[in-house]
């Protein structure tokens, strides 16, 4: 049995367990559908940067311009059922896309417009899922929520990318889609037995989608230090981590071999876990962004010793420790907003985390690649990471504000739950 206050603890609650699967469902399926976009187009083209920061754009546009959305439609309609309408759109896209890969009917555009339908999938539910990951637990278990929450999205990164590659080596990327859709349906069979999750009192009102948008902004800005925390986490997709965009490339700096690139991603997935178990063994503490902003600073050095580096070994190495700088970074400034904002607003200003978080990273993929194709890798990563740095040294000045002002009830921000 798990104790009050131990990181395991939210694992007693046999409606946080089923909510924490089905999370733990769709990011293992978006990193099978990923690999398989990326190991395809990346074969068209002969890992062509641009064409590559173009299919991680695709990809992930939709969080910049779904996640708001989706975030009013987590506040004002039942969360449950959204991840169940969710699951059923992967399942039709994921059946189509294998189709058209089968039928040879899928050249680059098409990859890249089936992976724009993934994503906006995938975008819909994240809102309506990173609430319900909270509403499934009472206030004593909130930090273990948000850290297991973590956990799954890394376990999933090392391991969907493992056996994506395996089905990818042995057979073939349909066979990755096809296992894409057979997860999705999974998720959908947990998702549609839970229950007995707590009532959200709502008050109906007839403001506007932008009205309700521009109080989660608002609600960030009276509730600090939510709003600096979600600048940290856009300044990190936008040019610290925007690299993964150009995985393949990166890889193919230090070895012609193609199976680097799977090595790299999963090299990047064990690291991502180790600093996310990492962020678990911290004491709890007040509401804070220093500890993020100093992974920032170390992740933009990380960044910019990509674009010097040529050695296998080393850039093995560095990938490791970039990503568990960023889900470092990611998991403490997730944990910071969950504390500090109230239940009502919650799915807002979780899509404001994934736009800064997934919505800007296609920008910053792009934006590398484009300087990539002109001036290559050695200028596009040293900029990205003198970038993130100065941005964290701006955070982390003398005398700036970087905890919660005042201790918060965190029992008016987060319902109960029923075990």
């Amino acid at each position: 049995m798990t104790s009050a206050g131990s990181w395991l603890a939210a694992l007693r609650r046999s409606t946080y367990r089923r909510v924490w699967t089905v999370f733990g469902l769709q990011q293992f399926g978006y990193w099978f559908s990923s690999i398989a976009f990326q190991w395809l187009v990346a074969r068209e083209t002969d890992s062509d940067p641009l064409i590559l920061s173009l299919l991680y754009f695709s990809i992930l546009l939709p969080m910049l311009l779904v996640s708001l959305p989706a975030g009013v439609l987590a506040d004002t309609h039942d969360r449950r059922r959204i991840v169940l309408v969710a699951q059923v759109a992967i399942l039709v896209i994921s059946c189509t896309t294998a189709a058209l890969v089968l039928l040879d009917h899928a050249p680059v555009p098409v990859l890249m417009a089936c992976g724009f339908a993934v994503g906006t999938a995938h975008t819909l539910q994240q809102p309506a899922t990173q609430a319900l990951v909270v509403n499934a637990v009472p206030v004593e278990d909130l930090r273990s929520a948000v850290v297991l929450q973590s956990i799954a999205m890394n376990l999933a990164r090392i391991a969907g990318p493992a056996m994506a590659g395996l089905l990818i080596l042995a057979w073939g990327a349909v066979e990755s889609l096809i296992a894409y859709g057979v997860i999705g349906l999974v998720a959908l069979l947990v998702v549609s037995r839970i229950r007995n999750l707590p009532a959200r009192p709502w008050q109906p009102d007839r403001q506007s989608l932008v009205a309700r948008i521009g109080s989660g902004l608002r609600h960030t800005r009276t509730h600090p230090p939510a709003g600096i925390a979600l600048a940290i986490v856009g300044v990190t997709s936008l040019f610290a981590i925007s690299y993964l965009a150009q995985l393949p490339a990166v890889a193919k700096l230090a070895s012609d071999n193609p199976a680097t690139f799977l090595l790299f991603t999963s090299v990047g997935g064990i690291g991502s876990l180790a600093g996310v178990l990492t962020v678990a063994a911290r004491p709890p503490a007040t509401p804070g962004v220093t500890p993020p902003a100093a992974m920032l600073l170390a992740l933009g050095t990380v960044v910019a010793a990509l674009g010097v580096n040529r050695l296998l070994w080393l850039q093995c190495l560095l990938i490791g420790v970039g990503g568990a700088l960023q889900f470092g970074i990611m998991t403490l400034c997730n944990g910071v907003i969950q504390q500090v904002v109230d239940d009502d607003h919650r799915g807002r200003v979780m899509s404001l985390y994934l736009v800064c978080w997934g919505g800007l990273l296609p920008v910053g993929g792009l934006l590398l690649g484009t300087v990539w194709h002109l001036v290559g890798p050695l200028a596009a990563l040293t900029v990205n990471g003198c970038v993130a740095m100065a941005f964290a040294l701006w955070v982390l000045r003398p005398g700036a504000t970087r905890t919660a002002p005042l201790p918060r009830d965190p029992a008016a921000s987060v319902p109960a739950s029923a075990t």
